[in-house]
């Protein structure tokens, strides 16, 4: 049988009737199979017929119909702070893994989310998703056991709250650790950290493992070294800027963010310094315009991609009604350096 043609030529649509006769099995069995309902009892060799059936008919579902029949949308939202460097990587994680699962991705602005709860339930209450991934700095624990009250379906990222949403993090520590660690070895002492928002529950992760370091090392943690900014460029050239107004300046900076190093590195070029020989950096998250730099700028690579393909499987996971864990690090692969230009021993050694 093959797809069927309207008089004059034109093509008509193909139904699950006409499928389900072609396979020689009953409508509802198609209808399951070709939604990958896990319910469904037929065997290998029913879905593989009745798959080929579809195929060879040109079946094409219709969308509208299949959502209204599930209460389900196969759209997922994706709420991100600002369009910076590292979520490029959450959102292709993030993209991936919902294409496999048969879910549309839609990213959306959520810089306001502690402030403007009328965005979100504009998405959920009126039924445009069937799950949230919030990625926002500025959610607070109020506003997540709101949303959990009148919509169960989301998930976390990268942040620890109180209240009992799922979440998802990489681990933050760890790789400050490492980056910190990166700067020690190439001989420095007198280590400066720019930290990102006091509030933020990522830059509280970040300083434990820039100070577990220093200790580690015998290096006295010094608050006059630790600044509060914000993530971005403008944070990290107004935070290098105190440090280097200090009586005594620091000879490296680990800089909670990219987009704060770069910031950094601009501040440290109008003092006319020279990195790395008069100042070295190293930023957490990588992103290929570090090689673009001048200097080419030492980063932390993290699992970004993998936070993001895995919080849509937790996500999934609530929607279908599926068991899970509530709270997930990811540790594979683990945090690692990515060495380049901008890290080199202090002048004195």
């Amino acid at each position: 049988m093959v797809a069927k043609r309207a008089r004059g030529g034109g093509r008509v649509s193909v139904t699950l009737a006409d499928v389900a006769r072609e396979a020689g099995v009953d409508q509802s069995t198609v209808s399951r199979v070709l939604r990958d309902d896990h319910r469904t009892k037929a065997t290998e060799e029913t879905r593989a017929r009745i798959r080929d059936a579809a195929v060879r008919l040109g079946y094409v579902p219709n969308a509208t119909a299949r959502s209204l029949a599930m209460r389900r949308t196969s759209t997922i939202a994706l709420l991100i702070p600002q369009m910076g460097f590292i979520y490029t990587d959450i959102i292709k994680g993030a993209g991936d893994a919902a294409r496999q699962l048969g879910y549309v991705l839609v990213v959306a602005d959520g810089s306001e989310l502690g402030r403007a709860k009328d965005a979100i339930r504009t998405l959920v209450l009126e039924g445009r998703v069937d799950g949230l991934l919030l990625a926002s700095g500025t959610l607070t624990d109020e506003v997540a056991d709101d949303l959990v009250g009148t919509f169960g379906n989301i998930v976390v990222l990268n942040r620890q709250i109180a209240s009992r949403i799922p979440r998802i993090i990489e681990d933050d520590e760890h790789g400050m650790y490492l980056g910190t660690r990166e700067l020690i070895d190439a001989g420095h002492r007198r280590i400066a950290f720019l930290a990102g928002p006091k509030d933020v529950d990522t830059s509280r992760r970040r300083i434990v493992g820039y100070r577990k370091a220093l200790k580690e090392a015998g290096i006295p943690v010094s608050r006059s070294l630790l600044v509060h900014d914000e993530f971005d460029e403008a944070g990290g050239r107004a935070g290098m800027l105190r440090l280097l107004a200090l009586a005594t300046p620091p000879t490296a900076v680990a800089a909670a963010s990219l987009a704060g190093a770069v910031g950094a590195m601009a501040a440290a070029r109008d003092k006319g310094l020279t990195i790395p020989d008069d100042l070295s950096i190293v930023a957490f998250h990588d992103s290929p315009l570090a090689d673009y730099l001048a200097p080419a700028l030492t980063t932390i690579a993290m699992p970004l991609r993998e936070l993001g393909k895995q919080a849509v499987e937790m996500l999934h996971r609530q929607i279908v009604g599926e068991a899970g864990p509530q709270a997930v690090t990811v540790h594979d692969p683990e945090p690692r350096i990515i060495r380049r230009a901008s890290v080199g021993p202090p002048r004195s050694l």
